[in-house]
């Protein structure tokens, strides 16, 4: 006894959903609220080592939460704390 199918749509049928699922995990991601520690640093210009140095004052002026070792920095205090950051320029 053999059987044979035929899908003629399966490869477009596949695609589709393939592209489907990445489009709405993209949106979910652009949608989240939070920057990673890597990424807070990068924004900043800093090291992650430096962000979490309790002598200097990022922790205290930036909202975040902490699972564990990781680190979320939420989003609108990031870029509040950028616009209104003042750089200093000191003479030699």
């Amino acid at each position: 006894m053999k059987i044979t199918v035929d899908l003629p749509d399966l490869k477009e049928v596949v695609e589709g959903a393939v592209e489907n699922a990445m489009t709405d995990r993209q949106a979910k991601l652009f949608g989240w609220k939070y920057f990673t520690l890597k990424e807070t640093a990068e924004l900043l210009q800093i090291k992650p080592s430096t962000i979490l140095d309790r002598r200097q004052p990022y922790l205290t002026e930036l909202e975040y939460s902490q699972a564990g070792k990781a680190y979320w920095f939420s989003k609108e205090s990031v870029e509040r704390y950028i616009s209104s950051r003042n750089i200093k320029k000191y003479r030699r």
